[in-house]
């Protein structure tokens, strides 16, 4: 493989692995635009999406079921949570509220331990068939599904948010929580399918990349990890910028592994936080 090859084989790397850090970026913006609160618990969202599609599929159900099965399952999970352990404290202030995610987020890691073990799994590729090559590089055919997974997400997001009345109605309550209630706008309801909505795009994450790695209980810390960078870079709310942030760390990521060396990648991405954070303490695309 030449360098051109070389060069191009690390893009291919980070456009996929951004990706996976734009979704798990964007459903952790979906819950803050709307409740000011940084879950951090998505990272396990995104294991139970990929953990739950391998054991349907297991059991012989077929792989578009369990596809919508999975994500449900995991909006499901999502919207007990925040009505269960949130709601309670929702008037609390944000350390008591982070704190809960944090346990919430070493509590669903050790449910995931019970229930698949300690051992890895992997899920079979959406599309059978032999890799392709371009300039010399191999290129994954599930990786058209993770882009293309990632694109679709992101217009049906924008979409929502600009052109139906929930979507609107879940950014007044982000802008002016007082006003949206006298508006008749129930907070209560938009938090909830917040959380249910920002489960669903961190399972549907792990769904898509589950073909390409192996999971286990912790898969999630370092992905939930580089989200969250992402989301701060390109500013909290802002899910544009979150998106371009999580692909260019992805890539960032990918070249300094493939050119200088992997000891340095992290390193890098949080040096990259750090200088971001000191020029724009609100995020690269934040308004503010």
């Amino acid at each position: 493989m030449g360098d051109i090859s070389h060069l191009v084989q690390f893009f291919f790397s980070g456009l996929t692995t951004g990706s996976i850090y734009a979704l798990i970026a964007v459903s952790l913006v979906i819950v803050y635009k709307v409740s000011q609160l940084i879950c951090f618990s998505q990272g396990e969202f995104f294991i139970f999406g990929a953990l739950i599609m391998v054991t349907l599929t297991s059991k012989g159900i077929p792989m578009p079921l369990a596809f919508v099965l999975s994500i449900l399952i995991a909006m499901a999970i999502g919207a007990l949570i925040q009505q269960a352990l949130i709601r309670p404290i929702q008037g609390s202030s944000i350390g008591a509220l982070i704190v809960m995610t944090i346990a919430i987020s070493l509590a669903l890691r050790g449910l995931a331990m019970l229930i698949w073990g300690r051992e890895s799994h992997i899920l079979r590729p959406f599309t059978q068939g032999t890799p392709l090559q371009i300039f010399g590089a191999t290129l994954q055919l599930q990786v058209f599904w993770i882009v293309g997974i990632t694109a679709v997400v992101l217009l049906l997001i924008w979409l929502f948010f600009e052109k139906t009345s929930l979507g609107i109605a879940m950014r007044a309550c982000a802008e002016n929580p007082l006003g949206a209630s006298l508006m008749g706008i129930s907070v209560q309801k938009t938090a909830l399918f917040a959380w249910a909505w920002g489960s669903g795009i961190g399972a549907l994450a792990g769904i898509a990349v589950a073909p390409l790695m192996f999971m286990q209980y912790t898969s999630g810390v370092m992905p939930m990890v580089k989200g969250f960078i992402a989301m701060s870079i390109g500013g909290l709310s802002s899910i544009v910028g979150s998106v371009i942030a999580g692909l260019l760390l992805g890539v960032i990521e990918s070249y300094t592994i493939g050119v200088i060396s992997s000891k340095f990648s992290d390193t890098i991405v949080f040096a990259l936080l750090m200088v971001v954070l000191i020029a724009r303490p609100n995020g690269l695309f934040s308004k503010s």
